[in-house]
């Protein structure tokens, strides 16, 4: 049990280490991971398997390989949407890594106090309740996968010329539910 709640503090960490430390090398983004970054300004840059990129602001507004798009007020409120979903992903899976490196500190402890009193069966009761909450962080990032898949659906239904943008995929979704 404590090796399996470890390898999902390892796994949390990995996840706060994309989400919040990786920088593109255009020097344009704070976090990003294979399908987004977040700029520095906030907007999401989606980006093409081609390498192309898609900017979208927080006011719905869409550029696609840096020329304005135009867009009708109801796809402006789906890139308003997608563009939450994105932050909130984001937002999620930083709060889950660092919930995970606090989780993963305090189970070194524990198992150091456990063996050294001579009590290792308290370790388990001692990091389990923490690791309950990583858990439920993790389960919010993939509903949050889940919601921007969704929004990445109707944004492409919407505006086809995002479609190469739209790459995340349901597999995606499903495998971060059953992991």
């Amino acid at each position: 049990m404590i090796m399996r709640k470890l390898c999902i503090l390892c796994a949390a960490s990995g996840l706060a280490v994309l989400a919040a430390s990786c920088s593109r090398a255009d020097g344009n983004s704070t976090s990003a991971f294979e399908h987004l970054s977040i700029a520095s300004n906030g907007d999401v840059i989606a980006h093409a398997r081609d390498g192309g990129n898609a900017r979208i602001g927080a006011a719905g507004d869409l550029e696609i390989q840096g020329k304005q798009v135009a867009v009708t007020p109801a796809q402006r409120q789906l890139l308003q949407t997608y563009h939450s979903d994105a932050v909130a992903l984001r937002n999620d899976a930083i709060a889950t890594g660092k919930a995970g490196m606090q989780t993963g500190l305090h189970a070194l402890d524990a198992v150091a106090k456990g063996l050294a009193s001579g009590h290792p069966d308290s370790i388990d009761s001692e990091v389990n309740s923490r690791a309950s909450k990583v858990d439920a962080l993790a389960n919010a990032v993939c509903t949050d996968l889940g919601r921007l898949y969704t929004a990445q659906g109707e944004v492409t239904t919407a505006i086809p010329a995002f479609g190469p943008y739209a790459t995340i995929e349901q597999h995606e979704v499903s495998d971060c539910r059953s992991n």
